[in-house]
């Protein structure tokens, strides 16, 4: 086990060193998503050798991934990947271990078929090749896991490998109404690439799905909460209930109302506070530099939108106390600057001092434009990451600052809220009787008498990227995001909500297109029940 890279921050640093040789840029690389691409290949069965890039972007991840494997040969290291590729190669390369197992294991039954990726695809095409039986289990139509490298092709496709293959549809659903089941039947029949089948209720115990119209996120959290808690006073319990999001930052606005209640609630184990996201940070470093500019604390978020390498900080250190002046002073002192390095740092300096004067929407509004902020994230070129893009974080820390009247309570509120999201995370391992907070990813497999979803809006639901592709002609992901709107739906037993904001980060939305099927049926409960 000592062997074995088991976290991604150990990766992503491996990535950086291989990023410094190869004279990339690590402030303004996205190594999250090449390590995700990394690991694509490595499912697939590629190795360097068999990779051919199809644009720059490849080309960085290409050799980033030959110097990641480098490292590890020459540490004797491996990853979670390693275990299954290196599985296949023993089995393919070592007839008498195959052997061994086909002949030890003659009965197979394979379990949610639909997120099996090529490598293990073929490690079972090994072992069960002499099997007596093989059962595989699946559902196409929650097929939701693509970024991991899972396609359900292997599942629709399984009778090109196994000629004698008996399908069986197991039908019946014993967790949801009928009308539930009716509404996710509705929503997935819409995909193109399925089997076809459909969903039959075993019992008729749910009331009509409700949609209903928020105006906007923190309309949305406060509809949601108050409903949860009425429904508590008549005898409902708190673990009843899950709130469900696309992404992470979507929760921003429930998380801090479900703060100031009385409600107990839980969150995934991975969930972070959206004030801990790098560009959110960057943002908050400005307005703290502004309170208090000597403050050091700062100044590693504020290093990459000013352009300046970490060793930055050591020298800011020690120039602050030879010319006598502040922190963010002392990076006007700093040898070797570029003229666009110089610039940013002379701009930043003569404006950050006032930023505490203003209201913090006036303030986010100079960083983002005075600042260049926004030019900064542009210049990054995919901000980071396709699905967390930093210049929809702005628009959500907007919305965030809103409700405050002055910088310091802004800050003073991210602080608070950062160490309440610590304390929420650990007392969520030993929290039972909780509203459930999760990600859809996260809460596949489980289920809870109430469910909301929120922001099923064109760019949440289905999000933004997915558009994007189906523009571009791919309609995979489009029809990805529609059999995750269908997994959320099935986690109701009871009652399920959806919400569909009229604004989303401070602009008209559209319903999804995903409810048009629901929204032309007269049995929809479409009203502000909620309230």
């Amino acid at each position: 086990s000592s062997k074995l890279i088991k976290f991604d921050g150990e990766k992503e640093y491996v990535l950086k060193l291989a990023a410094s040789e190869l004279g990339i840029d690590e402030r303004e690389f996205a190594f999250d998503q090449a390590l995700q691409q990394i690991s694509r290949w490595k499912n697939d069965l590629l190795s360097p050798l068999d990779v051919h890039p199809t644009d720059d972007w490849d080309i960085s991840c290409l050799e980033l991934y030959k110097k990641y494997e480098s490292y590890k040969e020459m540490n004797d290291k491996f990853d979670f990947d390693d275990m299954q590729t290196g599985c296949y190669q023993l089995l393919k390369e070592n007839e008498h271990v195959l052997d061994f197992y086909r002949n030890r294991f003659k009965h197979f039954l394979i379990d949610e078929f639909q997120d099996i990726n090529k490598v293990q695809y073929e490690i079972v095409k090994l072992l069960a090749s002499n099997a007596e039986d093989a059962c595989f289990v699946g559902d196409d139509d929650q097929a939701i896991y693509s970024f991991r490298g899972s396609d359900s092709a292997f599942l629709q496709n399984l009778k090109l490998d196994y000629t004698n293959l008996e399908t069986i549809i197991l039908s019946a659903n014993y967790r949801s109404g009928h009308k539930i089941i009716q509404t996710a039947n509705k929503i997935v029949s819409q995909n193109k690439i399925r089997t076809q089948k459909k969903m039959v209720a075993a019992h008729d115990h749910s009331p009509s799905p409700v949609l209903f119209y928020p105006y906007d996120e923190e309309s949305e959290a406060i509809m949601i909460m108050t409903d949860i808690s009425e429904k508590i006073r008549n005898g409902a319990n708190p673990e009843d209930f899950a709130i469900l999001y696309r992404t992470n930052t979507m929760s921003r606005a429930i998380f801090e109302k479900l703060t100031t209640s009385s409600l107990p609630f839980r969150v995934d184990s991975d969930y972070d506070s959206f004030y801990s996201r790098k560009t959110v940070r960057s943002i908050l470093a400005f307005m703290k530099a502004s309170i208090n500019p000597d403050d050091a604390g700062i100044l590693q978020d504020l290093l990459p939108p000013l352009y300046l390498k970490k060793s930055a900080v050591q020298a800011a250190k020690a120039l602050s106390i030879l010319n006598d002046c502040t922190l963010i002073e002392a990076l006007r002192f700093l040898n070797n600057l570029k003229s666009f390095q110089k610039k940013a740092i002379d701009k930043a300096v003569s404006v950050i001092h006032s930023l505490k004067e203003l209201t913090p929407s006036a303030a986010i509004e100079m960083i983002e434009k005075e600042l260049g902020f926004q030019a900064y994230l542009k210049k990054r070129g995919n901000e980071g990451n396709k699905m967390d893009k930093g210049s929809d974080d702005i628009k959500d820390v907007k919305i965030a600052a809103r409700r405050f009247d002055t910088v310091l309570d802004f800050i003073m509120h991210a602080e608070h809220m950062t160490a309440m999201t610590k304390e929420i995370k650990l007392m969520s391992k030993k929290t039972v009787n909780a509203v459930q907070l999760s990600t859809i990813h996260r809460s596949k497999g489980l289920e809870y008498k109430h469910v909301y979803i929120l922001g099923c809006v064109d760019g949440n639901m289905p999000h933004d990227y997915a558009l994007e592709s189906w523009r571009d002609g791919d309609r995979k992901p489009l029809e990805e995001e529609r059999r995750l709107l269908y997994v959320a739906v099935t986690r109701a037993q009871m009652g399920l909500y959806i919400s569909i904001p009229e604004y989303r980060r401070s602009k008209q939305a559209r319903a999804s297109r995903f409810l048009k099927i629901l929204k032309r049926e007269p049995s929809y409960k479409e009203e502000l029940k909620i309230n």
